[in-house]
C-alpha cells in the first residue's frame, strides 16, 4: 500500500537559509534563487518527479508536455509556499493579503468553547493560516509529522510571532497522544493533516480524484471520542502575496459502540473530507505537495 515514510524534504540548515534570505534580501530575491533550486529538483529528484508526473498525467489528465512543465512548476510553487510560510511565521505577514471564507466557523467553535479539530492537507499553506488566525484568541496546536526533526520543531517555535501556536510532534512511541488529549480536554483547537499516515495507522480506502487512495481515520475517531467538532480548512496561494483561506461548517463525528457502525461513520466523514480536498485540487492543481506514491496504480 502506498505510504508516506514520515519524513519530508528539507533540513534545519536549509530552513535557516530561507529565513536569512527573507530577512536580508527580500521575498522577490528569494523567489529568484528558487527558480534554480526548483530546476535542480526537477532534474535530480527522479522518485518524487515520477509520482508528480503520475498525478498530472493520470489524475489531472494533462498531456505529456503539460505534465512535464507542471512538474517543474510544482517544485517552484512548493518552494514559494515554504518561503511564504517562514516569512509569515516570522512576522512578515503584513507583506501579504488574504481572503477568509469560513473564518466565522472557527470563531463559533471558540465562542462555544467546544474546542475542535481542524483537518487540513498537504495542499496550499495551512501553517500560515494558523498564524493569521491569532485574532481568534484561542490556542492552536499544530501536529507535525516530521517527528524526528526535533531541532526543526524548536527552531520553528523560536521564530513564531503568534505564541498561541503550539507544535506537537508525532512520535513513534505514541507519546503525542497525551498532549493531544490534554488539548481536547482543555477545549483547544488542533490542526492536523488528514492526507498522510505512518506505519500502524488505521486506514480506509476511498475514491479520490477518480482512483482509490488510503486515508487515516485516527483523527476522526479522536473527534468522536472527545465529542468535538471537525472542520476542513485549506489556505491556498493565489498570487505572489495573496492567500485564500477556506473553512467548512463544523460537524460532529458520531461515536458508536458497534464497531461496524463506527467504521461506517468514519468512512462517511473521511469521504466528506476527500470531497472538499478534490474541490481544492481542481481549483489549484499545482498545490498538491505529496511527493510519494499516493494513489493505487492497479
Amino acid at each position: 500500500m502506498p505510504s508516506w515514510k514520515g519524513q519530508s524534504r528539507g533540513t534545519l540548515l536549509g530552513y535557516k537559509i530561507f529565513v536569512f534570505t527573507l530577512k536580508h534580501l527580500g521575498l522577490s530575491f528569494a523567489y529568484f534563487i528558487l527558480l534554480f533550486v526548483a530546476f535542480y529538483f526537477f532534474l535530480f529528484s527522479t522518485a518524487s518527479s515520477k509520482e508528480v508526473c503520475f498525478y498530472f498525467r493520470k489524475i489531472q489528465k494533462y498531456s505529456w508536455l503539460k505534465s512535464i512543465w507542471s512538474i517543474y512548476l510544482s517544485y517552484y510553487t512548493f518552494g514559494k509556499v515554504l518561503l511564504d510560510k517562514f516569512a509569515i511565521l516570522g512576522g512578515l505577514k503584513g507583506k501579504f493579503t488574504y481572503n477568509f471564507d469560513g473564518e466565522h466557523h472557527l470563531r463559533q467553535m471558540v465562542a462555544d468553547k467546544t474546542g475542535g479539530i481542524i483537518i487540513n492537507a498537504h495542499v496550499g499553506n495551512f501553517e500560515t493560516a494558523a498564524q493569521l488566525l491569532e485574532r481568534l484568541n484561542s490556542k492552536i496546536n499544530i501536529l507535525m509529522f516530521d517527528a524526528e526533526h526535533q531541532n526543526l520543531k524548536k527552531y520553528m517555535s523560536d521564530i513564531l510571532v503568534n505564541k498561541d501556536i503550539n507544535i506537537i510532534a508525532i512520535q513513534e512511541d505514541l507519546s503525542h497522544i497525551v498532549p493531544i488529549s490534554n488539548a481536547l480536554i482543555n477545549k483547544e483547537l488542533i490542526a492536523i493533516a488528514g492526507d498522510r499516515f505512518v506505519k500502524e495507522s488505521k486506514l480506509v480506502k476511498v475514491d479520490f480524484m477518480g482512483r482509490k487512495a488510503a486515508f487515516p481515520t485516527g483523527l476522526f475517531y479522536l473527534a468522536a471520542r472527545f465529542n468535538v467538532p471537525v472542520t476542513f480548512a485549506f489556505t491556498m496561494k493565489e498570487s505572489k502575496t495573496h492567500y485564500h483561506f477556506y473553512a467548512t461548517p463544523p460537524e460532529r463525528v458520531k461515536r458508536f459502540l458497534n464497531p461496524e457502525e463506527q467504521e461506517k461513520e468514519l468512512i462517511r466523514i473521511v469521504e466528506r473530507f476527500v470531497k472538499e480536498l478534490e474541490i481544492k485540487l481542481k481549483q489549484y492543481p499545482l498545490q498538491w505537495f505529496n511527493y510519494y506514491p499516493f494513489w493505487e496504480k492497479n
